[in-house]
């Protein structure tokens, strides 16, 4: 009979370690790995891994580790090879570096980053940009990244043309610059993010991802199992093993940034005149999308009425009426409230491992109530629901020669609840 693994197994399909130029073939470095972390993050453009080598074989003096090598990785969860989480990450950084009392084994962390992340640091663009934000960004990750990633940009087409000098930025300071002028032709809040995930680089809002990957959640939907005695409804749910809510409320930063009521003034440069553009989230905060289709605001009526009827900021905006119409200023109102509420509502979760994750997914999760020692839990219909994954760390660990613990670490957000409050 075949015995059965635990929640937290995994297969490490392989580990090699490689130089950038081919001068050696690849060895594999699985035996000498001790640990090591895969993030994936929408507000950083690469991803990123630490490695944790306990060396015996003086690897970092004989083969040797400075700098000029790369790490290719491959693991999955036992049973399903059709799915895998596979990365190539160049070394960035050689750390921690320690030699034990009897002077045979170094450990040490290798810091690694996607190929693109040091493309990016050896060079500035300085050229003049025209088009769309999606053509333009597509241009820069192919002529100075050169990427030959996957290329997700055109999912969430942006309105309005760019016709803009950059001076001495790098790519990725030149893709971010864009960024915060891109304006979705389809969703209100324009909150773009660009980031790479385990299927390439993306260029879209996180209005975006939370209406369109809830269509995607099929499985995967998470319980957190606090009194250890699961309703047989939630069976056939992934479990939730840690999990905090990092962020619920802050009425001061949400108010002071603007989020209920702020103003846009646009100066043009040529003619001198200013058109002002009012936000009030009570009358707008309907046309935004998030991941249910039964999500309710934050903040009631109430709350509103009595904190939200004159505006806490007012924001300049300087545009020349020469140049095409690119529409910031009617997308900075909705951005910084849409971007406030995402702030608002934050867990952070710890699951056994699955490589079907990633960042930019979303995912359910069932929330109990805090309510006693009661036999079954009702949820939390405040706290339930689909959230996105923003942040995301792999992190596998050797236990044995023979065995792995892997587990996920994740930052959900939310902006919004199940039920109104």
């Amino acid at each position: 009979m075949a015995q059965s693994l635990p929640s937290d197994a995994v297969i490490v399909k392989s580990i090699k370690l490689s130089k950038l130029d081919g001068s050696k073939p690849p060895i594999d470095i699985s035996p000498q790995i001790v640990e090591f972390s895969i993030y994936e993050d929408i507000t950083f453009p690469v991803v990123r891994g630490d490695f944790t080598f306990s060396d015996g074989i003086d690897l970092i003096a004989n083969f040797p580790i400075s700098g000029h090598e790369k790490i290719e990785i491959e693991f999955h969860n036992p049973g399903y090879t059709d799915i895998s989480c596979k990365y190539t990450l160049q070394v960035n950084r050689i750390g921690d570096v320690v030699t034990n009392s009897q002077g045979k084994i170094k450990s040490y962390v290798v810091e690694t980053v996607s190929q693109e992340f040091i493309t990016n640091a050896n060079q500035y663009i300085s050229e003049k940009h025209k088009g769309s934000v999606n053509d333009i960004i597509s241009t820069i990750c192919k002529k100075h990244t050169k990427t030959k990633k996957t290329l997700l940009l055109n999912n969430d087409p942006t309105k309005g043309a760019q016709d803009v000098l950059v001076s001495r930025m790098r790519p990725f300071q030149a893709i971010d610059f864009y960024r915060k002028r891109a304006v979705s032709t389809k969703y209100n809040s324009s909150s773009y993010v660009f980031f790479e995930n385990k299927r390439g680089f993306n260029f879209c809002s996180i209005e975006y991802l939370l209406d369109n990957q809830k269509n995607n959640i099929n499985d995967k939907i998470f319980f957190y199992d606090t009194i250890n005695n699961i309703d047989l409804k939630f069976m056939n749910s992934r479990n939730i093993l840690n999990l905090t809510h990092s962020s619920l409320v802050d009425n001061t930063t949400k108010m002071t940034s603007g989020s209920l009521n702020m103003n846009v003034n646009r100066f043009d440069l040529l003619t001198g005149k200013v058109s002002t553009t009012k936000y009030v989230n009570s009358e707008q905060q309907s046309k935004i999308k998030f991941s249910s289709k039964s999500a309710k605001p934050i903040d009631p009526l109430s709350f509103e009425k009595a904190y939200g009827n004159t505006a806490a900021v007012s924001l300049l905006v300087p545009f020349s009426s020469e140049s095409p119409e690119n529409f910031i200023d009617v997308s900075l109102g909705p951005k910084h409230s849409f971007i406030s509420k995402m702030e608002q509502n934050v867990f952070n979760a710890v699951v056994y491992g699955d490589v079907a994750l990633t960042a930019g997914d979303v995912i359910t999760i069932k929330v109990p109530s805090a309510a006693g020692f009661t036999k079954t839990q009702p949820l939390n219909k405040y706290l339930e629901g689909n959230y996105l994954i923003s942040k995301l760390r792999h992190r596998v660990v050797k236990l044995s020669p023979m065995e792995q613990s892997y587990t996920i670490a994740m930052e959900l957000i939310k902006g919004s609840y199940e039920d109104i409050i």
